[in-house]
């Protein structure tokens, strides 16, 4: 057997094509370049998945199943009159059909998945000792099954509960409820996925659990009891994130007083410059072999105020700025034409 072998694929699925995704694949690969990383995805992010030296696989080889066959004919949009998402919420449910077939026909047990925003800053092989006694680990403040998965029989359970859902008039009902309070809320996988929880006594662990002084970041818009910037990226407050010389990256924990290190960070809902930088930090650090202390630790400059564009265009006029800003739209407009 292969080294390869033993190791736990790391799945992840995305529609389309994003800027980040590159950034993503690229992190990965780096952390855990002896792992099977595989992209479910379409044709128009299949040459990401190739420029990052993954595996692409499209959805649309995987879309025949039984449990498929089901989810076509009882699912419906279940959601507030303001939610208007009806495509992306199919979606989100139907994608863990297809991880559900993926797996089923390439002899996959236990593997990784995450969300397509999260960047892996750690060998994750290193990491499935702390799971061992639990079926899966839980992203989203811990209503999405993400991370760790311990077999294919979970995921098994996942789709056909969600199959079942759907036909539960009491519960979508219940569902319906909430939503005339939330009206931009809607019936989601992640709803599911904590009914599957907690319907089924699935025994599930939060992967941003502090062991062993790390942890998995599960969202870095929001503080979780971590040190936050003092200024806003994107109208929110981000942890605050520091890197040593060794390429690790940590978030300051107030209530233990602890730099934790961070296994991965979910960069949801930021500028793409900040995926570039991880990845830019990272490479640049990864291969050292230093002593540090926390005394070493970086703060890393994610408003990039200390970076040489940044202070040329300090001293540029406001008016001046917009004046090019208006120029490059109008020129790209042109192009586009």
């Amino acid at each position: 057997m292969n080294i390869e072998d033993s190791k736990k694929p790391i799945i992840f699925c995305h529609y389309g094509n994003s800027p980040y995704l590159y950034y993503t694949l690229k992190q990965v690969k780096l952390t855990n370049p002896q792992n099977r990383i595989i992209l479910l995805g379409d044709e128009k992010n299949a040459i990401v998945a190739k420029k990052a030296k993954v595996e692409h696989h499209r959805f649309q080889d995987y879309d025949a199943s039984d449990e498929i066959t089901v989810f076509d004919k009882v699912y419906k949009h279940i959601a507030g009159v303001k939610h208007k998402k009806e495509f992306w919420t199919k979606f989100v449910f139907k994608r863990w059909f297809y991880i559900h077939n993926f797996i089923n026909k390439n002899s996959i047990d236990a593997f990784w998945h995450f969300d397509s925003d999260n960047m892996i800053l750690s060998d994750l092989n290193k990491q499935e000792e702390k799971f061992k006694d639990f079926h899966c680990t839980e992203q989203c403040n811990g209503i999405c099954m993400n991370g760790y998965i311990s077999s294919s029989k979970v995921v098994h359970g996942y789709v056909n509960k969600i199959n079942e859902l759907f036909t539960d008039e009491a519960y979508l009902n219940e569902q319906k409820k909430d939503f005339i309070k939330h009206p931009d809320y809607a019936f989601t996988e992640m709803r599911a996925y904590k009914a599957y929880r907690d319907q089924e006594g699935i025994k599930s662990i939060r992967l941003n659990k502090i062991i062993d002084n790390e942890s998995f970041d599960d969202c870095i818009c929001l503080d979780h009891g971590y040190e936050t910037y003092e200024s806003i990226l994107n109208n929110q407050y981000l942890k605050k994130i520091y890197f040593d010389t060794n390429g690790n990256f940590y978030c300051y924990h107030l209530e233990t007083s602890k730099y934790v290190k961070m296994n991965s960070l979910n960069l949801s809902w930021v500028p793409i410059n900040l995926f570039k930088l991880v990845h830019k930090t990272y490479k640049k650090n990864h291969n050292t072999q230093k002593d540090v202390s926390n005394a070493d630790l970086i703060l890393l400059d994610v408003f990039q105020r200390n970076s040489i564009k940044a202070r040329v265009l300090r001293f540029i006029p406001e008016s001046l700025k917009r004046r090019v800003k208006l120029f490059l739209k109008m020129k790209k407009n042109k192009s586009l034409q």
